[in-house]
């Protein structure tokens, strides 16, 4: 791991007054300050200690002059009042910059304490840039001294290690760890003694063992190894006893690359500090040692290159030089919503170098939806759009427009500190809504989207849940107030269910349910294989009753009912009332009313011309007494069977005399035999349902 500390300055000979002589340190004293007689001066300084941990430094800079150096630039990363400013400006002349990281401790074991040092002499020449390459290096020797588990077995009345340069530059090892030392001037080696107590035999007989060496010529950069084993039984050694002694040299080199990274700043201004943007340029600076090459600008979710393409809204000046101005205006803001925004900026330059920015801003425009004070309502609902507006405006309003239509507007009153909101109405369910904001007849910022919730929904119109009762199969949750009813309630004591869940669903569909309904002839009567919303009335004799329709609540007006579908219209086979003649198809019948009603219509099948349901446009046009109440109807027959599954969607047609009157009922049939009610039909005729909805 290595720190840079990029001290960037820029190359040029301004002609800016400056009559401060260069004497004195720092800024304080007014030494920086550029002028005709002055260059810059770039210094890249690479510190890094022995595990690489990053390190605090200073960094001082002399002026070599008349055979004596003096301070005139002095930095301290540890102090927030000596940090480095970007541009350095120094006289024409010779100079000297030193480095230093810690304090210069001659002998240690701690890593932290370790002493870091490096010099270079540069001449500054007027009105060019000079560029330094200053690097700290280690100026301690590592020595690390290891015990073998030998030496930790054998010498345990005790046993150390001292490894010194001289009298004053010492460790004594006790134990396997690393070592600092500074090496004296003039000295070169380092030397080591050994000394240790062990038991030589059983007889508890002690033997005192003393060695020592010494390391030759040691350098900067290198690290040394001392590793120490014992064997009591070599050969030729007085008593058999040696320390064996490894002594191995670790090579160290400090590698930097100095590509300092740009600089990107604002120009006159806090990059950091959010902004109340109301309109004009803000422009930002950057500079680097390298060209600039590369502008990325991410915003609103998206990102632009206005290196590559126009942006509108944004400016560059100075790309493919050192120092890039980049400017953003109206136009590029107004493209975002309002509130609070991060843009990020990303400058590269041509070494790789890169500044990225997060620059907070507080735009003016609307906001983001928010549904929760979205009402669904019949006759239109209402809800509240929100913008953010600065200053004190004489008028702010909301405009709004459905789809591609006209605009509408509404005033907005503030609602907090920045804010302003308003309350539309008309809205419609499922619909998809364009609003902006006018701030005193001048749009401002960019128009965003809502869609506005469903409206209420058909209980289990995706048929996935069944339930039973006795033999009936009953397409809810519960039999008891089931809200969908079928012809099984006649027909399972006989011939078995004619309406089922079938595991067929429709193409592409989340669930694993549909409806059959199937046709068939029940012992002495034909029974049409049907699904409805609505209840069983029971049996009068050998003839049923229905109840067509339950309650059902509107928040917002549905424009058509839609569902998945395939059937198949069978050749009538069972004719008893002569509606549907033998050998003609089959007639599928699905239809859909919003009624307002006190009570469901019953169905009689003993009186069927009297009580059957069939709100066709003839038929509620017709003036009968039983299509009072219908306010929309959505119907559809057909005897041409399709029996692949396929969409259907059937718009309502209004019947109405106010279209603000609210229904209170829902009515909707499926029946494979359109004839059903007066026992005509076909067994061959079937129909598969799924995904029930109302459209809004």
């Amino acid at each position: 791991m290595r720190r840079l500390l990029n001290i960037v300055l820029c190359a040029c000979a301004l002609a800016l007054a400056s009559c401060v002589g260069d004497g004195k340190v720092n800024d304080l004293q007014g030494g920086n300050t550029p002028s005709e007689d002055k260059g810059v001066l770039t210094i890249n300084v690479g510190t890094r200690s022995e595990s690489g941990t990053v390190r605090d430094y200073i960094l001082s800079i002399y002026k070599n002059e008349g055979g004596k150096s003096t301070l005139v630039r002095k930095y301290d990363s540890s102090k927030e009042d000596m940090q480095k400013p970007q541009y350095i400006w120094l006289l024409a002349g010779n100079y000297t910059a030193k480095v230093e990281c810690g304090e210069a401790v001659a002998a240690t074991f701690n890593e932290a304490e370790q002493y870091l040092y490096g010099e270079k002499n540069f001449d500054i020449t007027a009105g060019e840039t000079k560029t330094v390459d200053l690097v700290a290096v280690i100026q301690n020797i590592p020595v690390e001294v290891v015990f073998d588990q030998t030496i930790i077995d054998g010498f345990h009345e005790g046993y150390n290690v001292e490894v010194k340069a001289d009298d004053n530059v010492k460790l004594t090892y006790t134990e396997s760890k690393k070592g600092y030392f500074i090496m004296p001037k003039g000295v070169t080696s380092l030397s080591w003694h050994f000394v240790g107590t062990f038991e030589y035999d059983d007889n508890g007989e002690l033997v005192n063992v003393d060695k020592s060496g010494t390391l030759a010529d040691v350098e900067l950069k290198k690290g040394y190894k001392l590793s120490f084993k014992f064997s009591k039984d070599a050969i030729g050694l007085f008593g058999g006893i040696s320390v064996i002694v490894d002594e191995s040299i670790d090579e160290r080199e400090d590698h930097f690359s100095f590509n300092p990274d740009p600089e990107l700043k604002g120009d006159g201004f806090d990059i950091g500090a959010s902004c109340n943007y109301a309109g004009g340029d803000r422009r930002y600076v950057a500079t680097s040692p390298a060209e600039f090459c590369a502008v990325s600008i991410v915003a609103g979710g998206k990102e632009y290159n206005p290196v590559e393409e126009s942006v509108a809204g944004v400016t560059l000046s100075g790309l493919n030089t050192t120092k890039l101005y980049v400017t953003i205006s109206d136009d590029f803001f107004n493209a975002l919503s309002g509130g609070a925004q991060i843009i990020e900026l990303c400058v590269t330059d041509t070494s790789g170098g890169e500044a990225r920015k997060d620059l907070p801003y507080h735009l003016q425009g609307v906001n983001g939806y928010d549904n929760a004070n979205e009402v669904l309502a019949w006759a239109g609902g209402t809800t509240s759009l929100s913008a953010t507006v600065f200053g004190t405006p004489s008028s702010v309003q909301i405009i709004y427009r459905k789809g591609e239509g006209e605009w509408l507007s509404s005033d907005a009153t503030s609602s907090g500190a920045n804010r302003y909101t308003a309350t539309v109405g008309g809205i419609e369910a499922n619909t998809t809504y364009e609003y902006n904001l006018v701030v005193n007849g001048k749009t401002v910022g960019t128009s965003l989207a809502f869609t506005t919730r469903d409206g209420n929904q058909i209980p289990n119109g995706g048929m996935e849940d069944w339930s039973t009762s006795g033999k009936v199969a009953v397409p809810f949750h519960t039999a008891d107030n089931a809200f969908w009813c079928t012809g099984n309630w006649g027909a399972a004591d006989y011939v078995g269910n004619i309406t089922n869940s079938s595991s067929d669903v429709r193409p592409g569909s989340k669930g694993r349910k549909s409806v059959y309904l199937d046709s068939t002839y029940a012992v002495i009567k034909f029974a049409a294989g049907n699904l409805y919303v609505g209840s069983w009335g029971g049996m009068d004799g050998l003839q049923a009753k229905v109840y067509f329709g339950q309650p059902f609540t509107y928040n917002a007006k549905p424009k058509a009912i839609r569902f998945w579908a395939k059937w198949k219209c069978g050749k009538i086979n069972r004719e008893q009332t002569g509606k549907g003649k033998k050998g003609d198809p089959d007639l599928c019948k699905i239809f859909c009313c919003m009624c307002n009603w006190e009570s469901p219509w019953m169905v009689h099948s003993g009186k069927a011309e009297a009580t059957t349901f069939s709100p066709s446009d003839a038929n509620i046009k017709s003036g009968d007494a039983r299509y009072n109440g219908v306010l929309y109807s959505a119907y559809m027959d057909t005897t041409e069977s399709k029996e692949d599954w396929h969409l259907v969607e059937i718009p309502f047609v209004f019947y109405g005399t106010d279209p603000n009157e609210v229904p209170n009922h829902l009515v909707l049939t499926f029946t494979c035999s359109g004839y059903g009610d007066f026992f005509d039909g076909s067994e061959d005729s079937w129909m598969y349902i799924d995904d029930i909805e109302l459209v809004y």
